[in-house]
């Protein structure tokens, strides 16, 4: 259910900063419509500042995010708050019964499938809600491998290289060079040091062709791009990780909206990266792609280092 009243009264400074945020927000689901955690973020930030008829349409908009990605069970949770404010919304009541009739038929089946499962796509009823894995629906990469042997020491860079190969974004022989460089410079990072990145050692100088593979990432991990060149992080919450998972996998923590802190990174394949980031935080991980560059400059300014060579 909606909380009736804010949870407190917000300082002028926190009322700037979530009105930034929604500005940004917007942006970024005016062009990726179904991209619901960022949906999700935005509505709560319109409940932040007190304004309802925002956050309602937002969740029609989160309802048919919901919808597309196959998500009904979170998509019917969301038809039911709607309709808790507006009754007789035709096509949220006709969206509730396309859902149900999905809901059945994916039933029936399931019920006839019952142990052929692989376990690598999960059903709607399955996720149940936006938990604390920070997971998205039909996402690629099963954060569950990491619980079965993944480490730290495993960076995601090897599928990485293969994802960019299989691509066509690059040859064999351009990866396994960029390879064997990001590994010696990552091979023993301490302090305050700065990881390399396996994207910006195989497009060293051609944004093009780095933003058509952040592209190709997107599509297939459903993960939303977020432009870190022009978003005030927010040191606190930047902080927020320890050194090794921020400086040492290029990952920054950039807003927290209640309890959904926004990380961006910029190798989905770091499965136990992801993971460690989980564990370290007592919040709903809502994951962000952006360019290397634009999270080791992030980085740079918020732990006051000097641009690496």
């Amino acid at each position: 259910m909606l909380p009736a009243v804010l949870e407190h009264t917000l300082t002028e400074e926190e009322h700037s900063q979530i009105v930034q945020t929604i500005e940004m927000f917007e942006v970024i689901t005016q062009t990726q419509r179904d991209d619901y955690q960022s949906l999700e973020i935005l509505k709560d930030a319109y409940q932040k500042v007190g304004r309802p008829e925002e956050s309602l349409r937002i969740s029609r908009k989160l309802a048919e995010a919901y919808f597309n990605v196959g998500s009904f069970t979170l998509a019917m949770q969301e038809c039911e708050i709607i309709l808790l404010k507006d009754q007789n919304a035709p096509e949220i009541l006709a969206m509730l019964g396309e859902i149900e009739a999905r809901l059945q038929a994916a039933g029936h089946s399931l019920a006839e499938s019952v142990g052929a499962s692989t376990g690598l796509i999960a059903s709607p009823q399955m996720n149940g809600t936006n938990g604390s894995s920070g997971a998205s629906d039909g996402q690629l990469i099963d954060l569950q491998l990491s619980r079965h042997g993944a480490h730290l020491q495993e960076r995601g860079d090897d599928q990485l290289g293969k994802f960019l190969v299989m691509q066509q974004l690059c040859g064999e022989q351009e990866v396994t060079q960029a390879l064997a460089a990001v590994n010696q410079l990552n091979k023993d990072l301490s302090g305050q040091a700065l990881a390399a990145s396996l994207l910006d050692k195989v497009f060293p100088e051609d944004q093009e062709k780095l933003d058509g593979a952040l592209s190709q990432l997107i599509d297939r991990t459903k993960f939303a791009y977020v432009p870190m060149e022009y978003y005030d992080v927010d040191r606190q919450v930047a902080r927020m990780l320890p050194d090794h998972l921020t400086l040492g996998r290029l990952m920054v923590p950039f807003d927290l909206i209640s309890r959904t802190i926004m990380v961006a990174c910029c190798n989905p394949f770091d499965v136990a990266g992801r993971e460690a980031v989980q564990q370290s935080l007592d919040y709903t991980v809502a994951w962000y792609l952006a360019r290397p560059s634009a999270i080791a400059k992030a980085l740079q300014d918020i732990y006051r280092l000097e641009s690496r060579v």
